[in-house]
């Protein structure tokens, strides 16, 4: 399906059209499961979080906008902060957790059964390959993965064509990727 087809997803979400929400959960039902498994990684829990998250989508489709961004980008999101509300909701039950705030914050919580050497390699891995990156290729990579926002967002807030914000990011990624494959090839 194109980029079309989910405009017109939406129109129809806006419409509550049912089918259009069993369209939208054929299509990317698989992807949120997926994004919502990494963070809390338990298979009931994950398939509870991605009923509440397509609840989430169909109650606040009337504030998806496509002129600010993609569907896909804003569902996914939506799944990712449904997983960190649910890790919160953990270390706010005692002895639940023993996630802390800051926890949430390192992409390491949501690898499972990864050790101290591992951790250390996995992150000078990363710390290389960001340091690789120009300050305008990191500011882009930071607002997008970590702020959530969409690149019609950035281009926005950083007062550069969007053009320029989709190069920086492609770049970014680019770069991340050829660090990514030194480092796997130099185990």
């Amino acid at each position: 399906m194109a980029v079309t087809d989910d405009h017109e997803i939406a129109a129809r979400l806006k419409q509550r059209d049912a089918n259009a929400m069993a369209e939208l959960y054929d299509k990317y039902g698989g992807l949120l499961y997926s994004v919502i498994l990494r963070s809390v990684a338990n298979q009931a829990t994950a398939e509870d979080l991605v009923q509440e998250t397509f609840l989430r989508i169909w109650n606040r489709i009337h504030t998806f906008d496509a002129e600010r961004g993609r569907l896909e980008g804003w569902i996914v999101t939506i799944a990712r902060n449904r997983a960190i509300d649910y890790l919160r909701s953990l270390r706010s039950q005692p002895g639940e957790s023993t996630t802390t705030l800051e926890d949430l914050e390192h992409s390491g919580l949501f690898v499972t059964k990864e050790t101290e050497a591992d951790r250390l390699t996995r992150r000078k891995a990363v710390g290389a390959a960001l340091g690789s990156l120009n300050e305008q290729q990191r500011e882009v990579l930071e607002l997008t993965h970590f702020q959530g926002l969409t690149q019609t967002e950035i281009a926005e807030r950083l007062q550069k064509p969007l053009g320029t914000v989709k190069s920086l990011v492609r770049s970014a990624l680019k770069v991340l990727r050829a660090s990514a494959v030194g480092a796997a090839g130099s185990r």
